[in-house]
Parts: C-alpha cells; sequence; structure tokens
C-alpha cells in the first residue's frame, strides 16, 4: 500500500513539474536561444548556452514533428488568419548576438530553417559577458544565409529604467546602426524589461513587433509590441521542448 501511495505521489509530482495538467494549445511558438557553444565559461550565461550538437539535436526534432520556419513579416497574417490551426510554424530567435550564433545560423540553414537575430549594436565586434560577439562581416553572412535581423537595444540596458531621451538614443542608435545591413522592423527587449513608454519610442522609429519572455504561445490575442517567446535552457530535454512546442512551457 505504502509502494502504491509513494508511485502515485510520484506521478502527480511529474506531472505538475512538467505542466502536464495545461492542455496543448495551437500557436505560434517563438522559442529563445542565446549562447551556441561547447565550452563553458563559467558566467551566469551558461545556463542559456547550449551545445551545437544538442541545438542540431532540437531542430532535427522539430522537423520531425513537422514544424518549419516562418519569418517574423509573416507573423499578423499566421495569427490573424489562425494559419496555425492547419500549419506548424515556429519562429527561432537569437539575443544578444554572440559570434557562435553563426554556428547556429548554418545549421538553421542545412535543415531549411531560417532564425531571427537580436543584436545589440554598441557590442559589434567587441565583447559582451566575456564572449566574443558577431562583426559586420559576420551580420552580413547571417543575412546571406537568409536569416533575419533585429534590434536588441544599443547597450543592452533595462529600458523602463531609464529616461525618455535615453530609451529614445538606445532605440534609434540601434536601428541607425543596424538598418545599415538590413531592413530592421523587429525589437527584442533586453531582459524581457519594458514599459508603455518604450513601446511608443519603438512604434515612432519603425519598429513593427517587439518581443518578451513570457513563456506561452501566441494566439489570435496578441498584442505585436508584447510577442511572447519561451526561453531556451541548457537543461532543456526532449520532454522540455515538446512541452513548449504544446503548451508554451515545460516546467513549473
Amino acid at each position: 500500500m505504502f509502494f502504491f501511495i509513494l508511485v502515485c505521489f510520484v506521478i502527480v509530482i511529474f506531472l505538475l513539474r512538467y505542466n502536464f495538467f495545461r492542455l496543448p494549445k495551437k500557436g505560434l511558438v517563438i522559442l529563445l536561444y542565446h549562447s551556441i557553444d561547447n565550452t563553458n565559461h563559467h558566467t551566469s550565461l551558461d545556463k542559456f548556452t547550449i551545445s551545437k550538437e544538442t541545438f542540431e539535436k532540437h531542430i532535427k526534432f522539430l522537423r520531425k514533428l513537422g514544424y518549419s520556419s516562418i519569418r517574423a513579416s509573416d507573423i499578423s497574417s499566421f495569427l490573424d488568419n489562425k494559419l496555425y490551426l492547419n500549419y506548424k510554424r515556429v519562429l527561432i530567435t537569437f539575443d544578444d548576438g554572440y559570434k557562435n550564433n553563426l554556428e547556429a545560423a548554418k545549421i538553421l540553414k542545412k535543415y531549411g530553417f531560417s532564425g531571427l537575430f537580436f543584436i545589440s549594436s554598441a557590442y559589434i565586434g567587441k565583447t559582451l559577458d566575456n564572449m566574443q560577439m558577431l562583426d559586420e562581416n559576420d551580420i552580413k553572412l547571417l543575412i546571406e544565409l537568409g536569416m533575419e535581423i533585429g534590434s536588441h537595444s544599443h547597450f543592452h540596458l533595462k529600458l523602463s529604467e531609464l529616461s525618455k531621451n535615453d530609451i529614445l538614443e538606445n532605440v534609434t542608435r540601434s536601428k541607425e546602426i543596424l538598418s545599415q545591413f538590413t531592413n530592421v522592423e523587429d525589437f527584442a527587449y533586453p531582459f524581457g524589461n519594458y514599459s508603455q513608454d518604450v513601446i511608443e519610442v519603438l512604434k515612432k522609429s519603425g519598429f513593427k513587433r517587439a518581443y518578451i519572455i513570457g513563456q506561452s504561445i501566441n494566439t489570435t490575442k496578441y498584442n505585436p509590441y508584447v510577442l511572447r517567446r519561451s526561453i531556451i535552457r541548457s537543461s532543456t530535454n526532449y520532454l522540455d521542448l515538446y512541452l513548449i512546442l504544446t503548451r508554451g512551457r515545460s516546467r513549473i
């Protein structure tokens, strides 16, 4: 009897921890990656870093489940017309602009996927978190590989904590620099931090979409300036990824 109770208890804890109690939901899942690296740097970034091999397994898993990429410019049509009821699409995004993101782009290209890379323009060709960042030639190569580029602000600061002038400077400076490479209409809030003042600046600066960390699936009830992304961690396994794709998040 004790063994039966223990097994039931373990099953309940497992189901609760892995969000199986949430019903599957159709919509647009936006995945958020950071660093694609095989090296442990012993920094806070390590918990958001996965190896190239793991990333490739993720993409192969997505393809096996029937997912394909969506371009950022197609998001509104996909959600407004509820195309997610018949098609499986995923938007794969990367924050900060680490040089190792090039490896991810090559993997995406290999399997017919695309990605949206958000770059903090002040660190182009420099370092951040002791990591080498994308330089100008890298950004050009991303675009040649069929990838999209977005802004992650200029200095990667919590924008809602800045003055309106500093918000404007961070947003417009970034757009000015990145627009030299391609048309830039997408913005990812650093740390997922935003406010109505920030949104207004984005609108006035010509950005059409902006992304937060929301751990949920986007449906017709979406705000183009608060698109929700599900973050991928170093601990994310196949079960986690499946639950993210079907529930928006994997664990409590």
